[in-house]
């Protein structure tokens, strides 16, 4: 992963020269990959070059799929009702082109964000969708997903018992799919899970044990779930001290993903058979 915003760097300055569509299938590739990476002045770089091509791309599924890149990067400037706006012209150009992966990403990404900014209802709407499609199409990852989100929607609306059910079943469904994206996910949203739970030194573990997970996958936290997890850092933080919180969360950081996934405790999901 952490070499391909390289190779699309490679062909940028070729852009020029391409038509309307490939030069915007080259700037697709380098914002979405450079998100992935966490590379958030390339993937804002690429989308302010792609956003002007809009217009010129007949290619619906295209289009579409450019929409979902550009609400991934307003949401790294905390633009978030510009990352829903896209997201959803994104889920709405989806929907109907038999393409299972890409709706449900989509779904997901606006799902994350009425989360977010307090659209309980909404959100389970499109999370409950994009569940639907996971299990349509047998896809274990969508279906690792869809479960993280609802799990995180169950945990902010008060609802431990079904949060924890969801999220266990989304870390099993993540060893499943060997998706290291996926896990980490879970693991930040059980750390949120042991916070409300009552047990902030296990949220600091769990939520170190993400990030050293992510940092050695090359990978960083997606751009609309990241204030998310900064706000769960600082309420660790403040209520283990600064001192203890730092201690654990840096032993979380060495933890191995079999470590990681034994120091969420009881209830965590195996595998699915």
């Amino acid at each position: 992963m952490g070499e391909l915003p390289g190779w699309a760097g490679q062909l940028l300055p070729t852009a020029g020269t391409l038509d309307p569509q490939a030069r915007a299938e080259l700037l697709w590739t380098a914002a979405v990959t450079s998100v992935e990476v966490g590379d958030d002045p390339a993937a804002l770089s690429a989308s302010q070059r792609l956003e002007p091509l809009l217009d010129q791309v007949g290619d619906p599924f295209l289009r579409a799929l450019c929409q979902l890149a550009l609400a991934w990067s307003a949401a790294i400037g905390g633009d978030l009702d510009g990352a829903l706006r896209e997201a959803s012209a994104s889920l709405a150009g989806l929907r109907g082109q038999d393409e299972p992966f890409w709706t449900a990403s989509a779904g997901f990404t606006v799902g994350s964000v009425e989360t977010a900014v307090g659209h309980y209802d909404d959100a389970l709407g499109h999370l409950t969708e994009v569940r639907d499609l996971a299990q349509r199409s047998g896809n274990p990852w969508l279906a690792a997903m869809s479960r993280v989100g609802l799990g995180t929607l169950a945990l902010v609306r008060g609802r431990l018992e079904e949060a924890r059910a969801l999220l266990d079943e989304a870390l099993g469904l993540s060893l499943a799919a060997h998706s290291t994206r996926s896990v980490t996910l879970c693991l930040a949203a059980l750390a949120r899970w042991a916070l409300v739970a009552g047990d902030p030194e296990r949220a600091a573990l769990v939520a170190g044990a993400a990030e050293g997970l992510r940092r050695r996958a090359g990978l960083r936290t997606w751009p609309m779930l990241r204030q998310g997890e900064a706000d769960l850092v600082a309420q660790v933080r403040q209520a283990l001290g600064a001192s203890r919180f730092d201690q654990v969360f840096a032993t979380g950081t060495r933890l191995t993903q079999q470590e990681a996934v034994a120091a969420v405790g009881t209830g965590a999901a195996p595998a699915p058979r």
